[in-house]
Formats: C-alpha cells, sequence, structure tokens
C-alpha cells in the first residue's frame, strides 16, 4: 500500500486495507510504517502510552508544532515566490482536511495577488473551506462574484435586523442619552464586523450599500436604514476619506448627525440639510436613498420631538415667526422617511406632504396642547378626534409626532391629556397581518414602539401611580394598555414583566395595599385570557409569568402573593406540553 493514500480521502483504501488481514495486526502495521519518522520515537512511543495519550493525541500536538513552525517559516521575510508554488500546490489537495487547513491558508495570506481564478473557485465551492480563508482571499472571491458576497452577507443582516439588544434601542423613543444609544450601536459586534469585511475597500462598501438596498427593497424595515448611517458614521469618524466622500448621502447624514448628537436643530442647520438636495430630483435613485437615511428611528424620533416643540412654542403669545417653517420642514423631511420604502423600491416620486397635516392636524394638536392638565371630564372637539384619528390612520407623519406627544405627557404626569389621547391610539391599530405594505409596516413599527417606550416609562416613573391612584389606574392601564395585549405578542410579554415589577423592589411592594394587589391579580388574568401568543412566544410567557407568580409567593412570607387562576392555568399548560 501506497503511503501517499493515508493523507486525504482514504477512507476506502484503509478499510480495503484493515480486510486483507487481521485488524489488529493491521493497525499496527499501520502504525509502524506511518509512525512520526523521528529519531527515538520508537522508544518514546511505549512512555507516552503509559501515559495515556493515544495515537492520534501524540501526532496531533506533533502536528500542530510542525504547522506553527512552517507557518513562522512563511511569514518570514526569507520565504519568497518560488518557496510558494512548491509548498502550496502538494499542500492545496489537503486544504479541505481541518488539520492540514493551516499551512495552505497562511500561504493563502501571504500570496494573495499570486494566487488563480481557478484556485478562488475551488475555494468557493466549499463553504467549510471559504470560511476559514483569511479575509484578503474572501475579499477577491467576493468581488469577482456579488452574488455570492450577497448570499453571505445575508446571514448578518438578518442576525443585524433580529439583535434583541439593537431592537430595544430603535425602539426606545425617548432614549436617556442620545450619544450613548449611537455609540452603543456604532460599536456593535455585528457594526464591526461589517466594517472589518469592507475595510477601507470602496468596491465592496458599494457592494453593501447596494446589498441593503435590495433587502431593503423586500423587506422595508428601519434596522436596514440604521446599519446604512451607522457604517457610514463610523468610516467618516475613522476618516477613511475614500469611502465616505463616494457616498453622495455622506453630507445629509453627517448634518443630521450633528442634530440627534448635539438634541439641536435650528435655522443654520436646516440651511445645511437643504443644500444637501440642490440637484437632487425626487423619483432619482439618490433621493430614495436620502428618503431611507431619514427612515432611521434615532433621525426620524429626533425630527418629530422637535415637531413637538415648537408646536408646543407655537402656542404662546410671544411664539417665534420662524416656528411654522421649521415645524413644515421637519414634516417634509419625515414625509420622505414614510415614503422611503415605495421610493426605493420602484424609483418613483415620493408623494408631497399631505396637505391635512399642515392645514389641519397641528391646529388640532394644538387645540390638545391648550387643553393640557385641565379637568379630566374635559373632552376634545368631535372635530378634533375625527381629524387625530383620520391622520393617525394614514399619516405616519402625524403618528410619530402624535406618539412623542403622548410619551412628553407621561413624562410631565399629565394624566388628562392622557386620558383624552390614548383612546385615539387604540382606534387606529393596524393589522399585524398586513406585512406586504410599506406604510402599513411603518404604523406597526411606530407603534410597537411607542407602546415598549410608554410601559418602560411607566416602570421607571409612575409604577406605582398604576395601582394606587385611580385616574393611572382607569386610563392607562385599564382602558388602554390591558387592551393592547390582544394586538401584539410583545405587548403582552411587557404587560407581565410590568407586574412582575409590583414585587423586584421593597419600595414598590411596601407600598401595595390589599385592594392594590387584587387589582394585580385581576390585570394578570386578564393579560393570560386575553393577551396575543403564539408558538414561539410560549417559553417566553412561561417566564414571565413564572416569574409574576414566583415574586408574589416569596415576598413579605407570601402576603401579597398573587394567584390568578388564568395565569397559573397558562404555565400549566406550557410545562405539560
Amino acid at each position: 500500500m501506497s503511503r501517499q493514500i493515508l493523507i486525504g480521502p482514504a477512507e476506502e483504501k484503509i478499510k480495503e486495507f484493515l480486510s486483507q488481514s487481521d485488524p489488529i495486526e493491521a493497525i499496527r502495521s499501520i502504525q509502524q510504517d506511518y509512525g512520526l519518522d523521528l529519531d527515538g520515537i520508537d522508544a518514546s512511543y511505549p512512555l507516552l502510552d503509559l501515559c495515556g495519550y493515544s495515537r492520534l493525541e501524540i501526532h496531533l500536538a506533533v502536528l500542530e508544532q510542525l504547522n506553527k513552525a512552517v507557518i513562522d517559516k512563511i511569514n518570514s521575510p526569507s520565504f519568497q515566490l518560488e518557496d510558494f508554488y512548491d509548498i502550496f500546490e502538494r499542500t492545496f489537495p489537503y486544504i479541505n482536511i481541518p488539520q492540514m487547513q493551516p499551512i495552505p491558508m497562511a500561504l493563502l495570506n501571504k500570496f494573495e495577488r499570486h494566487i488563480e481564478d481557478d484556485i478562488l473557485d475551488k475555494l468557493k465551492s466549499d463553504i467549510a473551506v471559504f470560511e476559514n480563508c483569511p479575509l484578503n482571499i474572501k475579499k477577491r472571491i467576493w468581488k469577482k462574484d456579488e452574488a455570492f458576497f450577497q448570499q453571505q452577507m445575508l446571514s448578518m443582516l438578518n442576525d443585524y435586523h433580529h439583535d434583541e439588544g439593537l431592537q430595544s434601542l430603535a425602539m426606545n423613543l425617548k432614549p436617556d442619552s442620545y450619544q450613548e444609544v449611537i455609540e452603543e450601536r456604532r460599536s456593535h459586534p455585528i457594526m464591526l464586523r461589517v466594517m472589518e469585511i469592507i475595510g477601507g475597500d470602496p468596491t465592496l462598501y458599494v457592494m453593501f450599500m447596494e446589498m441593503i438596498r435590495l433587502v431593503f427593497e423586500a423587506t422595508p424595515y428601519p434596522s436596514l436604514c440604521s446599519l446604512r448611517v451607522d457604517i457610514l458614521m463610523n468610516f467618516h469618524d475613522q476618516d477613511v476619506s475614500e469611502i465616505y466622500e463616494l457616498d453622495e448621502c455622506h453630507r445629509l447624514i453627517w448634518s443630521l448627525d450633528t442634530c440627534v448628537r448635539n438634541q439641536n436643530m435650528d435655522v443654520a442647520i436646516i440651511s445645511k440639510i437643504k443644500e444637501c438636495f440642490d440637484d437632487v430630483k425626487n423619483g432619482t435613485r439618490l433621493y430614495g436613498d436620502f428618503a431611507m437615511v431619514l427612515m432611521d428611528p434615532l433621525i426620524s424620533n429626533f425630527l418629530s420631538s422637535c415637531i413637538v416643540r415648537w408646536l408646543r412654542n407655537s402656542v404662546d403669545e410671544d411664539a417665534p415667526e420662524n416656528l411654522e417653517e421649521l415645524i413644515n420642514y421637519n414634516s417634509k423631511l419625515l414625509n420622505l422617511a414614510q415614503h422611503a420604502p415605495t421610493a426605493v423600491a420602484n424609483n418613483t416620486k415620493i408623494a408631497k406632504l399631505d396637505k391635512d397635516l399642515k392645514g389641519r392636524f397641528w391646529n388640532s394638536l394644538c387645540q390638545v396642547i391648550v387643553s393640557e392638565n385641565s379637568n379630566p371630564n374635559t373632552v376634545l372637539e368631535p372635530t378634533v378626534i375625527r381629524t387625530i384619528q383620520e391622520l393617525l390612520g394614514r399619516n405616519e407623519v402625524a403618528r410619530k409626532v402624535f406618539v412623542q406627544y403622548l410619551l412628553d405627557r407621561v413624562f410631565e404626569n399629565d394624566v388628562a391629556t392622557l386620558h383624552r389621547c390614548l383612546p385615539l391610539i387604540l382606534s387606529t391599530m393596524p393589522s399585524l397581518e398586513d406585512t406586504q405594505d410599506g406604510l402599513n409596516i411603518l404604523h406597526i413599527y411606530t407603534y410597537k414602539a411607542f407602546l415598549r417606550t410608554l410601559i418602560n416609562t411607566l416602570v421607571k416613573k409612575h409604577l406605582l401611580d398604576c395601582v394606587s391612584d385611580r385616574r393611572w389606574r382607569q386610563s392607562v392601564m385599564e382602558s388602554f394598555l390591558l387592551k393592547t395585549v390582544e394586538w401584539d405578542v410583545s405587548v403582552h410579554e411587557q404587560m407581565v414583566w410590568l407586574l412582575a415589577e409590583f414585587f423586584y423592589d421593597a419600595k414598590y411592594f411596601m407600598a401595595l395595599a390589599t385592594e392594590h394587589v387584587a387589582f394585580i391579580e385581576e390585570w394578570a388574568n386578564i393579560c393570560a385570557l386575553h393577551g396575543k401568543r403564539n408558538e414561539k412566544s410560549n417559553k417566553n410567557l412561561h417566564n414571565a409569568y413564572s416569574m409574576l407568580l414566583y415574586r408574589s409567593s416569596q415576598i413579605l412570607e407570601g402576603r401579597l402573593q398573587i394567584r390568578p387562576q388564568a395565569a397559573i392555568d397558562f404555565c400549566r399548560s406550557i410545562e405539560n406540553e
């Protein structure tokens, strides 16, 4: 039997060799003929056997040291191109064997410029081998085959979109620190990996931007807009001019990033933003890219919060004269963001700002502002209610501004305004089934983000109010949030965790009276009976309900224990599956 056949795919040959004689004798013969050819190794084997090492472990340890020594030699200046051709020809056939990979991979890395296209094709054909290739080789393969590059990157985009930490950042409409959100987003491991893949290569940057655009056409999620903004700003911060000077969105993104960081938008910065649109026609590819940038949640949330601030200032007697201009321009920017899905997918012209927004909605919202902190029994005029409902149902700009306004009211403890306005959200909840329409995706996203932010804010600022203050209890919990659990699984889960918060901290549970505990138990039952759930959510919901039941039973010797029967039945049903 030739000695070469034991290197590489020789399984059938070895089986044949073993079948021709006694297997024990065959193994001894193989060990004798194909063992390590080192001085004194025959004397060392018995000692290593006594130490409990198998031949496999011994040979792998020697191979590891051999690989290391050869790689050190390859990376040394003395190892030249003529050496490369000889060793690469002998080692490449075994690159699919993990233990044999290090040497040909080191050669690929150092002599990438001298690798022929047929070798690249072979590397690409074996995904397991390709994944272990040095980055410079991967880049050549990607640039040679853009479809393969997109296939490789798609899983990364998917991981980015579904990352819980990034989702939490994006859906927080009122972050404590915009600067911290920016830093966390732009230092995320997936973001850093994308930056590493692109490096300073303009071709790969353009390919990746094109891929984001293609994915956005099919699934216009805001997370893709965030990725598009953050990649460019990271290259800007690293002063990689070859990249950011290539991107026609650079000046717009930079200007908006400055606004968000400084939490300031004035006439001067708006003038710079307007300049970005000079000579950019509506309906062009670049106009659609601009719309994608504006759809980034961090940017669109900031723009909508500015509008709320300016609307509030506009009802004052000494309001600045330019507020209407500022409000209308930010509305136009948000209108671009609203139509980004259709603009990118079809390169169609973006519709002008809804005239009813400027003509009716702002006036209606100003009437709501004027009635803030008034008697809870004060009702909004029917025309105001109809206008707000109508615009919330069809216009993303109106929705974004309205939810920002309501969150401000939560922070300001204005439960009377919440009592009047939260029903307008409830009456305009979108269908979760229709995710083909880009505008409906935004509608769903905005309301999910609002509910998540609202619940988190209540936990931080008004948890006890929600159970002890009749106004908060009835207007926010019972008339609104306990009805939204029927709409979305994530809201259902968040509500259960909100209830569990009452039993986490002594400052909360020591303030609970018997009637308060009864309310919490009743709410848990309502959630369990009517809350939306699906097979994917059952485990998380079970964990939330189990924690709620457990915590309530552990404090104050069980005096605050709740026993919501529907929640108990749900937990048992999951445990019995």
